[in-house]
């Protein structure tokens, strides 16, 4: 499915455990967003995100502190920008800005 093909293609930015990370938080965002709740996706998809950047963070051995956090914020303001057409459309945004917003943030962060 097109889960499938975009995670194959995903997960070639990262190593094996890395991929597994994103690919878990991208699958649960994108089921998030594709649901109508009416202004709670959004609460909880942050925390999936968020909850992302920990986990990514604690791979790439580092804390997650106001530096990352800042980071995190910026590349997320950034990526806001993606056009997005209905509830399904954003899920599968979602997925994507995942392993984009991911890749990014590990890049920045072994940078750090």
């Amino acid at each position: 499915m097109l889960q499938n093909q975009l995670a194959n293609y995903g997960d070639k930015m990262f190593d094996k455990d890395t991929a597994k990370i994103v690919r878990r938080h991208a699958f649960w965002a994108a089921i998030i967003l594709a649901l109508p709740l009416f202004g709670l996706d959004v609460i909880v998809f942050a925390i999936i995100l968020w909850h992302m950047y920990s986990s990514l963070a604690q791979r790439a051995h580092k804390r997650l502190d106001t530096g990352s956090v800042i980071v995190g914020v910026i590349i997320n303001f950034v990526l806001e920008f993606i056009p997005v057409i209905g509830w399904l459309g954003s899920g599968f945004l979602a997925y994507l800005q995942f392993y984009l917003s991911g890749k990014t943030y590990l890049e920045t962060l072994k940078q750090m």
